[in-house]
């Protein structure tokens, strides 16, 4: 009987072809509200900063903490829970910790930079395919803010696209 492992090259495809070809993706884990979860493409996450200043602007959407200044930049500091909640939802209560994320408004554009409130450390997970799922019905807005959803630990988490959160995230 063979018992050793079948060899996996670094692309993380089996060279035994009478294995299925299995594709992993990586993705930023994020826990907005306890036991709440977003994602995000693991090439969209830029830096994760520990206890960040920012400054409240008058007139800013109901989800928008402020402005806080990055690397020269002056970057809108998003509450997912607000966002993902709507205007009446309490929103976190602390900012421990930002995520600051690249997007583009459109493709051939210059890439731009936001920022989300992350309350707890956020986690680099793989993905596979099998464990794509349906959207949680319970949130409204998720279809027009996320790219897909995924099945992680019993849980439903949405993609979101960075794209849409920071460039038109009311329509």
């Amino acid at each position: 009987m063979d018992m050793h492992l079948p060899y996996v090259n670094e692309d993380l495809f089996s060279v035994d072809e009478s294995i299925p070809k299995v594709a992993h993706a990586k993705a930023y884990l994020l826990e907005y509200r306890q036991g709440c979860f977003v994602a995000f493409p693991a090439h969209t996450g830029v830096e994760l900063i520990d206890q960040p200043k920012f400054v409240m602007v008058p007139g800013m959407p109901y989800f928008c903490r402020g402005l806080m200044a990055w690397q020269g930049r002056r970057l809108p500091l998003l509450d997912l829970d607000k966002l993902l909640r709507g205007p009446g939802a309490p929103g976190s209560p602390s900012v421990g910790h930002v995520l600051i994320l690249a997007y583009q408004s459109a493709p051939g554009r210059a890439v731009e930079y936001g920022a989300v409130l992350a309350p707890s450390l956020i986690q680099m997970i793989e993905v596979v395919d099998s464990q794509q799922c349906e959207l949680p019905a319970d949130i409204e807005g998720l279809p027009r803010l996320s790219l897909s959803c995924f099945e992680y630990e019993g849980r439903a988490v949405p993609v979101l696209d960075t794209a849409r959160i920071f460039s038109n995230p009311d329509t």
